[in-house]
């Protein structure tokens, strides 16, 4: 009989994690995709495939579920893993990848700044990039009992 490790999560945080960063993950290169790569032609020339606003909408809706997943965590596993030094060095590159994204779309939102704006749009998608094998370390180091 195997012994569960007392930072595992629980099936339904492991599953809400994985639902909403993927949910993150697609829309966000879908966004990506549209934005650089697509266009149609609109009634004036070239514009924006409307895709690329329902990407955008899905992907803040799906933010902010993840950063309610993510602080479900932390009185647990969190506190539980930082606390046993087990696999901390992977869950702290995940979880400053998860503020310094949440801080730059807040960014993107508020910023008016051209410069400024562009700035937090290119940190957004290059850490939002970066999370993806920051999660998979973590999760796999974690299951090997890091």
């Amino acid at each position: 009989m195997s012994r569960k490790r007392p930072s595992r999560l629980p099936k339904w945080q492991e599953w809400s994690v994985y639902a909403t960063l993927g949910l993150l993950i697609v829309t966000g290169l879908a966004w990506l995709a549209l934005d650089w790569w697509v266009r149609i032609e609109g009634e004036f020339g070239p514009e924006h495939h409307p895709a690329e606003h329902v990407a955008l909408i899905v992907h803040g809706i799906a933010a902010f579920a993840f950063l309610v997943v993510g602080g479900s965590m932390i009185p647990v596993h969190v506190k539980l893993g930082w606390n046993l030094k087990r696999n901390w060095k992977s869950g702290l590159w995940l979880g400053l990848s998860t503020i310094v994204t949440a801080l730059t779309a807040l960014g993107l939102y508020y910023l008016g700044e051209d410069s400024l704006r562009s700035a937090a749009s290119l940190a957004h998608w290059v850490v939002g990039l970066v999370i993806i094998p920051a999660l998979l370390v973590h999760a796999v180091r974690g299951r090997r009992g890091a």
